[in-house]
């Protein structure tokens, strides 16, 4: 039976690594201003756990998890939610990170901010599209229509975009040789992650 490669392990630990790597870029280039993508400015919190209870999570992914424990510290523009049950640990993620009045002095950083926000999941994807052995049938490296502003999909972590807001969406599979061995199994695992994803940004 076919095993998981090393360089898939790597690429799926860097693909984890980078994806955040964008979130409050201080040297976005100003040129993304010319995009036209304006959002009013706002201080609010938002919470994941609450936006997204484990019930809601439940009825969208078919899941049965138990627990939602929250990684929020009250004060920092993100915010995330792991889902999981005794059963099932590794569970799923959803997490939150916005754009805040305070990162910014000017509409131009603004949009260049809302655009860097993208710009590790994407390098991230470049990367692993290049390292042999990387890929997961059934869930393709890149692009995403139809979730966003704009998504991308790297090593079953799906990244979307909404005016400031950027979320990741990850469900942890529980058969890991499955994954690797039957395409249907990402095949799956990314539609949910997608139904989630587009759940979360029609609340923010």
């Amino acid at each position: 039976m076919q095993r998981p490669t090393i360089s898939a392990t790597l690429a799926v630990a860097l693909a984890v690594a980078l994806a955040g790597c964008g979130s409050k870029a201080t040297d976005a280039i100003t040129q993304a201003a010319k995009s036209g993508d304006v959002t009013s400015k706002s201080g609010e919190r938002h919470v994941a756990c609450t936006i997204m209870p484990k019930e809601e999570i439940n009825a969208l992914t078919g899941g049965s998890y138990t627990t939602a424990e929250p990684d929020d510290d009250g004060h920092s523009s993100d915010s995330s939610c792991h889902y999981f049950s005794d059963t099932d640990p590794a569970g799923m993620s959803v997490s939150i990170d916005w754009v805040s009045p305070t990162d910014y002095s000017s509409e131009a950083e603004h949009l260049a901010l809302q655009k860097a926000s993208m710009g590790g999941s994407k390098l991230a994807g470049k990367l692993t599209n290049g390292m042999a052995g990387a890929g997961i049938a059934g869930a393709p490296n890149g692009p995403v229509a139809g979730v966003g502003d704009e998504a991308t999909l790297n090593l079953m972590l799906l990244t979307a975009r909404k005016g400031d807001f950027t979320i990741t969406v990850q469900i942890i599979p529980t058969n890991m040789m499955a994954l690797m061995t039957d395409s249907t199994v990402a095949i799956g695992l990314v539609e949910k992650e997608k139904t989630v994803a587009r759940k979360v940004l029609e609340k923010l």
